[in-house]
């Protein structure tokens, strides 16, 4: 037999981090944002202080050379060139000032003063190119032309130039100050986002773990698991690879998770989970999907015989027995595996078909491990179209139907009574089993309607064969329908509008529905049995061994199962268990039914027994409600004559 060649193996990627990347940008993108609306400030700021200390320059400027021309106005009359320079030079003391001269009328140098030597200063006010203006102000110089008057006379004119230099020296001084101060803030203010930011962080990740980490078991959770999926998809679909699921089912974990109580069941869980991690590998992740579920996704780097003995090891290490309060519990799993790309082309698929194959090994008896098939999907899509008929068949009230078995007294062979059989027949799907229908309707919750459908048509036709003689109809009870807190109301009701008494209305409960609903329904029971209803334990010895039910329950009849009857009067051990079920009956005062009576030997051997009913195809198969009347009325023909 040829093996598979090993396949590269890929990691699982763990649950990507939030974000953080983008997050990171965002408050880079704020501080650097803050930066810049302080930088706008400064240099407005500066803007602002620059135009206010220009003017200021301005007005003293102006100030400055009218007291300069009002000094030097006398020599300027008497051209005192002497004088005149002497007291321009007293402007050495005012550090702006680059350079003054004074011109007389005809725009001439008289005297002039400059800080330093300067062969280009203005000969004449015409070479200063002032052009009549007064002032001018550059980005470097301020220069200022200001009429020399006495007595209103112009003598000459005063003009100087003074440096913008200090101006500027003052500004960058403010300037880089205000940028030191803004950066100090800056710096504090990003000090402090990033410390929070980093308190943040801390907290996006506890986030983060708690939402990708079941808080029961601390196996990733259903976020987690969708991800991870995700992930090992795409990388196996990048790499040619494959990747396997294998979804976990507790069996039975409600019923020990309501016997213990929750706390219990938690520890049950995180026991199983530390089991799984026992047995998987490294690269394999688990997840607990919520309740008793859980899932393992593996990279596939094995053949499907390994695979599949992967499978049988998560079973296994199931059948040693769990200790939890105090006790020992055994639990075990049902699992179904399915694959990417051979059994399922994407992520949705791949989980629906693993789910498919863990119910598959549910119904085959639990406690294993099933391979997906594709035949799988066709049962599945069955049961959802039946899902479907149903639901439509309970609202319209098309394509159901009861047929009744009659049942005849052993004694005389007279017709006692019919148990009522459900028959479905659908355009498209056919004929459908009752045993597929009742098993769809547990599953879907429509046994409880379908249930009322049929005893409420039951009641309705029983009533109408009640001109030839009482009979006694029976039906069949499912424990959800027991369970249901109105069925009592319900049956009362159902038999008042359709007309039946109760002592003609026999209800059939198997020996599980009365262990599952022994509590609960123990006073249902009782007020039924008040009421005159009938109650009959069906298939008697095939259930729970338990006997206590017998006298604490108003039970009248049991049915011994088909099963016991088949092999009959042939088999001793068949002969053993029915003498011994008669012998009990009668002992508690119950009478007993015998049904899958199928040959003449069956029947007398059941009547020397000290059966009280008997039902088969010996006497009669089960019938259209129409043919039964029928028979009813030849009967009653027959014994009129």
């Amino acid at each position: 037999m040829r093996t598979q060649a090993p396949e590269p193996q890929i990691a699982i990627p763990a649950p990507p981090l939030p974000p953080v990347l983008l997050s990171s940008r965002l408050v880079v993108t704020g501080i650097l944002a803050a930066g810049l609306a302080l930088l706008t400030v400064v240099l407005a700021l500066t803007g602002l202080d620059y135009w206010s200390t220009r003017q200021s320059m301005l007005q003293d400027s102006r100030v400055e050379a009218a007291i300069v021309a009002d000094n030097i106005a006398a020599a300027v009359m008497f051209r005192d060139a002497r004088t005149a320079n002497e007291m321009l030079a007293a402007l050495k003391s005012s550090p702006m000032v680059l350079g003054a001269g004074v011109y007389d009328a005809q725009g001439l140098l008289l005297a002039h003063y400059t800080r330093g030597p300067d062969d280009n200063f203005p000969a004449t006010l015409a070479a200063a190119g002032m052009g009549g203006l007064t002032e001018r102000a550059g980005l470097s110089v301020l220069e200022i032309a200001r009429p020399v008057e006495t007595a209103g006379v112009a003598e000459g004119t005063l003009y100087f130039r003074k440096s913008m230099r200090a101006v500027y020296s003052r500004l960058a001084i403010r300037f880089v100050s205000a940028l030191l101060i803004a950066g100090c803030v800056m710096a504090m203010a990003t000090a402090m986002v990033l410390r929070s930011r980093a308190a943040v962080r801390n907290a996006e990740n506890r986030l983060h773990a708690l939402a990708h980490t079941d808080a029961v078991t601390g196996t990733g959770n259903r976020h987690a698991f969708n991800e991870r999926l995700a992930a090992a998809i795409e990388a196996a679909r990048d790499q040619g690879t494959r990747v396997a699921l294998v979804y976990i089912d507790l069996d039975n974990f409600k019923t020990l998770n309501d016997t213990f109580g929750h706390a219990a069941g938690d520890g049950l869980l995180r026991q199983v989970a530390r089991r799984l991690q026992s047995v998987v590998r490294s690269s394999d992740a688990i997840s607990r999907l919520g309740g008793d579920e859980f899932a393992v996704i593996l990279p596939l780097d094995m053949d499907d015989a390994a695979l599949n003995t992967y499978g049988q090891r998560i079973v296994g290490t199931f059948h040693h027995s769990f200790t939890e309060v105090g006790q020992q519990v055994t639990v075990t799993c049902s699992a179904g595996i399915a694959t990417f790309p051979g059994d399922a082309a994407d992520m949705d698929g791949l989980v629906s078909n693993a789910d498919t194959a863990m119910y598959r090994a549910k119904e085959m008896g639990k406690n294993r491990c099933v391979r997906f098939d594709a035949s799988m999907n066709q049962a599945v899509v069955r049961r959802q179209a039946i899902e479907h008929a149903l639901r439509a068949a309970l609202q319209q009230g098309e394509g159901l139907a009861l047929h009744y078995q009659p049942l005849f007294a052993a004694s005389d062979r007279t017709l006692v009574g019919a148990e009522a059989l459900l028959r479905w027949s659908h355009a498209e799907l056919g004929n459908v089993s009752p045993l597929e229908a009742v098993m769809v309707a547990e599953d879907c919750g429509l046994i409880v309607p379908l249930g009322y459908w049929v005893m409420r048509t039951a009641c309705r036709d029983a009533a109408q064969w009640q001109a030839g003689g009482p009979l006694r109809v029976s039906v069949n009870i499912s424990a959800r329908q027991l369970g249901d807190p109105q069925f009592l109301e319900r049956v009362m009701d159902i038999l008042r509008e359709e007309g039946l008494p109760a002592h003609l209305l026999e209800i059939e409960l198997t020996e599980t529905v009365l262990m599952d609903n022994m509590e609960a329904g123990a006073h249902t029971l009782h007020r039924l049995s008040q009421l005159g209803i009938h109650l009959a334990i069906d298939d008697f010895g095939t259930g729970y061994s338990s006997l206590a039910y017998l006298r604490q329950l108003p039970m009248r009849r049991l049915k011994i199962d088909r099963s016991f009857v088949k092999d009959l009067p042939g088999q001793e051990h068949s002969r053993t268990i029915v003498t011994a079920i008669v012998a009990l009956a009668h002992g508690l005062g119950l009478q007993i039914t015998a049904e899958g009576v199928e040959t003449p030997e069956q029947a007398d051997y059941l009547v020397r027994q000290g059966c009280d009913v008997l039902q088969g195809y010996l006497f009669a198969r089960p019938m259209p409600v129409g043919e039964f009347q029928a028979q009813l009325q030849e009967g009653t023909a027959r014994r009129g004559v």
